[in-house]
């Protein structure tokens, strides 16, 4: 009962100030309700907006392509600085800035250089960078998509700006740890975040390195490297699906089907839904990094994998193949997601008289799990006029090891295509087939010894794990042989008994009397003694004993044909343009993650030239 109610009885009249009172509750009460209904009329923004739907061939209707699109499949760049040592009194550190030297100087303490441990103790910070043996350089690499803790890159590195460092070459980088932005000259120190840890011998151009290394010209390409397989990324980084049409039935949809294909462990799936528009995905560890194969069969999912369905499905890509210009890859990812339901519909057409369909069909089988599948991909192999010939090499490679692959692999180390030749060859090493007798040579590279009947060939890589490989049996310097190199301070002639060859070397400054050595001229023996395998003094690095290679090819002092990889594409760009990379000039990042570096979207696409 209101107090007026109660004073009324008593024929009293209320005071004042209950009057008062009562309207101002009431205004409160009223003014609250007001501001309750303004805050339900405003809901938040969603987090993600809808997309249209997607114009996709009639027969990927229902995947998970048409339902989500891929983020985060571009390289990612991180940085940082670090120090090189063992040069040939090319380092020299001035018009670095101070910040950066007193961070290194900074690290080397943190390390224990110049500490009283026993070890450390003679190794003084001040006094290393300061030694024209050693250069503070700035360091990068790119994490690739879906990238696993574990996988190896390759790191790139180059003289700080403005520094007069002349070359890097035959120097070895200590251990670093690279960051978002983390070669930033006003901000040098370490960062939270360590992405990738990277350590190892400089690959400079070897062309160079063995032409002009102790010149007084020193090319701006002897400023920067590349350090093989020298960085193990330290996080797994994720591919995302982003769903067109957000909603958290859809991203679970997505996430049990991917994970119900690849059949991953319960305590490490591959999908992870994150809410309502992202899907986290992780590249199976059994697909060796392969990401685009893994997102190309992902992607190309049904999500409706009820019984019976896949039968009919692989029945229409069937037909849908046999159509002029058909999407043959999107069709052949289909079939390998779809698995064995496909394989009595594909066998058929594994001896198609188009070559393409006959790899789209063989490549999907071979995945799928079939052998005569593998038969025919080795046959597409063995021909020199298939178009397809190195992609079926490709395909073989990335089949589950075994003797049964392993030898049908050897029996390309022999084909006149020296890429397809390479390309198997490749694989084998990864395999550690017996078909390659591989010698570490200082623990910094190997050399291997290819049995083969096939024209002999000398080739060498520049990225990935470096490796040197002579295929042929006994291959050996044409003699009688005079070979000068830089700048004539290497020459291997003939020696007086016209049998073995004399190798004279002043190129390193720890002896200055020169090295001299009497060698067999057995390319195998000589690419070993030069590198220090028989304490002869000699101290040559990978990128001089490459660029020696290339020197006696192209003076046709060996008979074989001397092949160089090919670097990926980043790589290349990299190597034909130094500096690297100016980290102020990338874009800038999205929550945390770091500068996107420009890369072209990956084809999905079979042409008459090869799979794309």
């Amino acid at each position: 009962m209101f107090p007026s109610d109660r004073a009324s009885q008593l024929g009293q009249k209320p005071p004042l100030w209950r009057y008062l009172a009562i309207v101002c509750l009431a205004s409160v009460g009223f003014t609250g309700c007001m501001q309750h209904e303004r805050t339900k009329a405003t809901p938040p923004p969603p987090r993600y907006t809808t997309l249209p739907p997607k114009t996709l061939p009639a027969f990927m209707k229902g995947t998970i392509l048409e339902a989500a699109d891929v983020d985060n499949k571009e390289p990612y760049l991180v940085s940082g600085y670090g120090l090189v040592v063992g040069l040939a009194n090319t380092g020299n550190n001035r018009g670095t800035p101070q910040a950066v030297v007193n961070a290194i100087i900074d690290e080397m303490v943190r390390h224990g250089l110049g500490s009283t441990d026993d070890r450390l103790k003679h190794y003084k910070p001040e006094s290393m960078v300061q030694d024209p043996k050693t250069a503070i350089v700035e360091v990068f690499a790119y994490l690739p998509p879906g990238g696993r803790s574990g996988q190896r890159v390759d790191v790139f590195v180059q003289a700080v700006r403005n520094s007069e460092t002349k070359s890097l070459a035959r120097g070895h980088l200590y251990q670093t740890s690279l960051y978002v932005g983390g070669a930033d000259p006003l901000n040098p120190k370490p960062k939270v975040n360590s992405y990738v840890r990277a350590a190892g011998a400089v690959f400079v151009n070897p062309a160079y390195a063995t032409s002009l290394a102790n010149g007084a010209i020193e090319p701006a390409s002897l400023r920067s490297g590349t350090i093989m397989s020298g960085g193990v990324l330290t996080d797994d980084r994720p591919l995302k699906l982003r769903a067109r049409n957000p909603q958290l039935t859809i991203t679970r949809s997505i996430e049990m089907r991917i994970d119900q294909r690849f059949e991953e462990r319960q305590n490490n799936p591959i999908a992870r839904t994150q809410d309502e528009g992202m899907v986290d995905l992780y590249v199976p560890r059994n697909f060796a990094g392969d990401w685009e194969h893994f997102i190309g069969v992902a992607t190309h999912l049904y999500l409706d994998a009820s019984p019976g369905l896949g039968s009919m499905r692989a029945k229409t890509l069937a037909a849908e193949a046999i159509k002029p210009n058909a999407p043959l890859m999107d069709i052949s990812y289909c079939w390998e997601g779809i698995g064995e339901e496909s394989l009595p519909f594909i066998q058929k057409l594994y001896t198609h008289a188009s070559p393409e369909i006959a790899f789209s069909a063989a490549r999907a089988g071979a995945f799928i799990g079939d052998s005569a599948a593998d038969e025919t991909i080795q046959e597409i192999a063995r021909a020199d006029s298939n178009p397809f010939q190195l992609n079926a090499v490709k395909v073989l490679g990335a089949l589950p090891a075994s003797p049964r692959v392993d030898r049908m692999l050897s029996e390309l180390l022999a084909t006149k295509n020296a890429l397809v030749r390479i390309e198997a060859y490749r694989v084998l090493a990864e395999h550690e087939s017996g078909a390659i007798i591989s010698r570490a040579i200082n623990g910094q590279f190997t050399v291997d010894q290819v049995s083969t009947d096939g024209p002999p060939l000398v080739y060498a890589t520049r990225s990935g794990i470096p490796r040197i490989a002579i295929f042929g049996q006994n291959l050996s310097l044409n003699l009688p042989i005079m070979y000068n190199a830089m700048q004539d301070q290497l020459t291997i002639c003939t020696a007086p008994d016209g049998r073995t060859v004399t190798v004279f070397d002043r190129t390193n400054n720890l002896r200055p009397g020169g090295v001299q050595a009497k060698i067999r001229p057995d390319l195998y023996e000589v690419i070993w003694r030069l590198a220090g395998g028989n304490d002869d003094g000699f101290r040559f690095g990978y990128s001089d004993l490459v660029g020696i290679l290339q020197g006696l090819s192209s003076g046709k002092h060996i008979s074989a044909s001397f092949v160089l990889q090919d670097l990926p594409g980043v790589q290349g760009e990299l190597e034909d343009a130094p500096p690297i990379v100016d980290p102020k000039g990338q874009p800038t990042a999205r929550s945390g993650q770091p500068a996107i570096a420009d890369s072209p979207a990956p084809k999905n696409t079979i042409t008459a030239s090869g799979l794309k």
